[in-house]
């Protein structure tokens, strides 16, 4: 439809402001807050309102995949990779970092099982570089942005392609039944970007009970909004058909197209994340959040 189209680009062009309870801004102000991946689309926004909130935050990215532009003013921008532990042990050092939002990620599901030895690399031994020097020096919440593929790879390129495949996640709990995942469903990753999110995410656990280390791990899915690549083949089908939709191409759509999706704004989505650590009630569990209502594919592209 048009006028969704013309919806979507107005929200893509508007960011939204977000009020934040008393209570929480309270106990936000004066923290430090180191997040990764501060460059990229989610974690820009979640730097922002961590700002908000009144964190000094500490934005680190290696702009890999983000973009200098994208980083918030008014925090402090670190350019280097997770991976680097003596960057990090430095980092640490320097700063009494109160809590870690870790979004870091190479998240192409699709092209994962091609890049299998830079996905783990990236999306897991990063991850428990940075959590090492979070238990070390004893963060009192580490906030780890997961992913809704550990459900299995329901936004995998590779699904969408094939117009014979049967989408299932959880055990197989079909998708055109149109059921909302939930945190109880149990995770069976099938792309290596979503193993390497779930392994972290027990690896976590294991952290919590070892360490005594609080988490609190979000599964955000299909997310949209400013700040967005749109120049990724392998991600948001959003993103994908905007980049048509500019370039003047049609918009590419496999099989029937009746493949669905729940959708999500940016800032319906980013203000919970930074929140996160300042609910004590959501401290060491887990969290889908996202849209509830599913579009088809052919629809989103009418």
């Amino acid at each position: 439809m048009l006028r969704w189209r013309l919806k979507l680009w107005l929200l893509l062009a508007c960011a939204h402001g977000a009020l934040f309870p008393e209570e929480e801004v309270a106990l936000a102000r004066g923290k430090t807050a180191l997040v990764t991946g501060a460059a990229g689309f989610i974690g820009s926004h979640v730097a922002r309102h961590c700002s908000d909130l009144g964190m000094r935050v500490l934005a680190l990215d290696d702009l890999s995949g983000g973009f200098r532009a994208n980083v918030p003013e008014g925090v402090t921008f670190i350019q280097g990779d997770i991976r680097d532990a003596q960057l990090l042990e430095r980092i640490f050092n320097e700063h009494e970092v109160h809590y870690v939002y870790h979004l870091a990620a190479y998240a192409a599901e699709g092209l994962s099982h091609f890049i299998r030895s830079y996905n783990y690399r990236t999306n897991l031994v990063g991850s428990v570089e940075i959590l090492n020097q979070a238990i070390k020096h004893r963060v009192h919440c580490f906030v780890f942005t997961s992913s809704i593929a550990v459900y299995g790879s329901i936004n995998d390129l590779s699904q969408m392609q094939n117009p014979n495949r049967s989408l299932s996640t959880s055990g197989h709990k079909a998708l055109h039944h149109q059921q909302g995942l939930k945190e109880e469903d149990r995770p069976t990753p099938e792309d290596p970007y979503g193993i390497a999110k779930f392994a972290f995410e027990l690896d976590l656990q294991a952290a919590k009970e070892l360490f005594g280390i609080d988490f609190v791990i979000f599964r955000p899915h299909n997310v949209y909004g400013p700040h967005q690549n749109m120049f990724d083949k392998y991600r948001n089908v959003v993103g994908i058909f905007i980049n048509q939709i500019f370039h003047g191409q049609p918009l590419t759509i496999f099989g029937s197209g009746e493949q669905l999706r729940a959708f999500s704004y940016i800032d319906d989505v980013a203000p919970i994340l930074a929140r996160g650590p300042l609910q004590h009630r959501a401290r060491n569990e887990i969290f889908n959040v996202g849209a509830d209502v599913a579009y088809s594919v052919a629809r989103l592209g009418v």
